[in-house]
């Protein structure tokens, strides 16, 4: 039997490391993406979109958000409006404070059900040591080892 060289887990691994979904940034990024992680998705036949799509899709079911706020990051997010415009869209008297409100609650519910599930196993500290980690003492052989 031969050996597979294909790293059939890199797409994974890839996005585990862009999105550290178990906080509200990296839900921010995620969905912030999610436009080029469609495209990514049925363009290229990346699976590891596809799952990430997926697991998204379940833990905003799973975080139980208010319909003002599934409204307020469908508007943010997936109709690319200004968080003063969704305020507007909403008819909310505060506006873009209010919008901003539910945004963010919004982030933190789907985060909090992303970290019950153990999805960001890579924090942004682990990614930090990772990419400045060196071999034994030996120095970077160049700058792109620190990125």
């Amino acid at each position: 039997m031969g050996v597979c060289r294909v790293d059939t887990t890199k797409g994974h691994r890839e996005l585990a490391v862009r999105y550290a979904l178990n906080d509200r940034e990296g839900v921010d990024a995620l969905l912030s993406d999610v436009h080029r992680l469609g495209a990514r998705r049925f363009e290229r036949g990346d699976y590891a979109a596809s799952d990430v799509l997926i697991d998204l899709d379940r833990a905003i079911e799973a975080a139980r958000l208010t319909p003002r706020q599934r409204e307020a990051l469908r508007l943010y997010y997936i109709e690319d409006m200004t968080l003063e415009d969704v305020g507007t869209a909403m008819g909310l008297a505060s506006g873009r404070k209010r919008a901003s409100r539910l945004v963010i609650t919004g982030l933190n519910r789907i985060a909090a059900v992303f970290s019950r599930w153990n999805y960001g196993e890579v924090t942004r500290e682990e990614m930090w040591r990772t990419a400045t980690k060196t071999n034994e003492g030996e120095g970077p052989k160049d700058n792109r080892d620190y990125v």
